[in-house]
């Protein structure tokens, strides 16, 4: 009787045991979905008023005579463009359902900045760049149209993010209702009106452009989550890792989510991209609450390119970085002797409250990373100090590859510089000695931005 008393607790213990492991799965997985979705919420409203403020700066260009004055319009729709597109990159949907979409906002901020560029040197907008804007405009109302009815469906509740997550992790491609269901349908609406057709860096054919980094056959599901779990967890000691569905987009990958063991509640969960192409690991984020600040940005920094360095990055230098709440976002830049590879970035997101790397994106870097042969600079540094406005003050200069409007790449001399109370980055080309680009360096109660 006893024994089997004994028995009868013994087994109800382990129910008891079990089911309150089920309910922290359960709970941390409800975590994790109300974390990833106020991330895509913000992602979609921030998208929702960039397309909105897009339609505003396309009519204006309208009424633009093509004087100096309206380069301002421009770059106002070249930042309202690529912030749209940033925006809706962060969805998590298939790119196949928001390519057009894409591809339409890519090449209006694009169009934008060539037009900018031609009315600096001759001041004239002829006929033909009127009437593309005035097509680009029209396009721009109906996508507002579309996104702002969607935007309704979601505020009321008849539309909802969370759908798409669990899509994303079942990877499944395509949906014929819901919030895929009306990007799909905004994307065949975005099909029925003509690309842009001018010589570009979102031109058709340069669209087509393949990730320059990637090399090798192609991998295993099963690599590619060994591939997540060593680069999250080196020791693979703390996780559990299993493949979850596959990104189709510029980069095909495998998409892989990482669980603590023992359902730790200390450590945060990562959903991680790892390239079908050369197994190579392209962002992965991890959901943790992050209430206090134990570390200083300076901290976070050295924390960041530890982890680089400790993943085989070591010609990596951080270069801007930007501090939100307790978490610090640094930006990287790859190195080749003392010539700085602006194409090849990387960022990464440090918690202030342990220094862990919460987050890794290096899309940038594996599209545009390479083998170069670059050349010795012909333009002297006097020589490049020489071309800048006499009025500002050249504090340094190095050299720099940086990326040109059709992913040609050229050597330049970068200048950092002040001006009353302004930091200017300016790009002299060590070929030719032409001036390539300006930058205004922004200081932000967060850290510093390059406009």
């Amino acid at each position: 009787m006893k024994r089997w008393l004994a028995a009868s607790l013994l087994g109800v213990a382990l129910l008891a045991a079990v089911g309150f492991w089920g309910y922290r799965q359960h709970q941390v997985r409800q975590d994790l979905e109300v974390f990833l979705t106020n991330r895509y919420q913000m992602s979609f409203f921030d998208m929702a008023t960039h397309v909105k403020n897009l339609e505003t700066a396309l009519a204006k260009s309208l009424v633009a005579k093509g004087t100096g004055e309206d380069v301002a319009i421009f770059s106002e729709i070249w930042l309202r463009a690529d912030s749209a597109q940033s925006s809706l990159t962060q969805l998590p949907v298939s790119t196949a359902l928001t390519e057009r979409t894409a591809k339409f906002l890519s090449q209006v901020g694009d169009y934008s900045y060539t037009v900018s560029k031609e009315i600096v040197d001759t001041e004239e907008l002829t006929d033909h760049h009127w009437n593309t804007l005035n097509r680009l405009y029209r396009q721009a109302t109906e996508l507002n149209k579309d996104i702002s009815e969607m935007e309704e469906q979601v505020v009321e509740g008849r539309l909802t993010l969370s759908e798409l997550q669990a899509k994303t992790r079942q990877g499944l491609d395509d949906a014929d209702r819901g919030l895929d269901g009306e990007l799909e349908k905004i994307n065949r609406n975005m099909q029925t009106h003509p690309t842009l057709i001018y010589d570009g860096p979102f031109s058709d054919h340069l669209e087509k452009r393949k990730p320059q980094g990637l090399k090798g056959e192609s991998i295993s599901a099963e690599k590619a989550r060994e591939i997540a779990l060593d680069f999250i967890d080196k020791e693979n000691k703390n996780y559990t890792a299993r493949v979850v569905g596959k990104n189709k987009g510029r980069i095909e990958s495998y998409t892989v989510e990482l669980i603590p063991r023992d359902n730790n509640e200390n450590l945060p969960r990562y959903m991680c991209d790892v390239s079908q192409q050369g197994g190579k690991v392209i962002w992965y984020l991890g959901n943790k609450e992050v209430e206090n600040a134990n570390f200083s940005v300076e901290q976070a920094r050295e924390k960041a390119r530890q982890f680089l360095k400790s993943r085989g990055k070591e010609n990596m230098v951080d270069t801007f970085h930007s501090k939100q709440g307790n978490m610090v976002t640094v930006q990287f830049v790859a190195t080749e002797g003392d010539v700085m590879l602006y194409p090849d970035q990387i960022k990464c997101l440090v918690s202030l409250d342990d220094g862990r790397v919460l987050a890794y994106e290096a899309s940038q870097y594996w599209m545009a990373s390479k083998d170069r042969d670059l050349k010795e600079a012909v333009i002297t540094q006097e020589e490049a100090r020489e071309k800048v406005n006499p009025h500002m003050n050249v504090e340094s200069a190095r050299l720099a590859l940086i990326p040109k409007e059709n992913y040609q790449e050229v050597l330049c001399w970068e200048l950092t510089g002040s001006l009353n109370e302004d930091t200017f980055l300016v790009y002299i080309n060590a070929e030719t000695g032409k001036k390539e680009s300006v930058k205004v360096v922004v200081d932000t109660p967060n850290g510093q931005l390059t406009m």
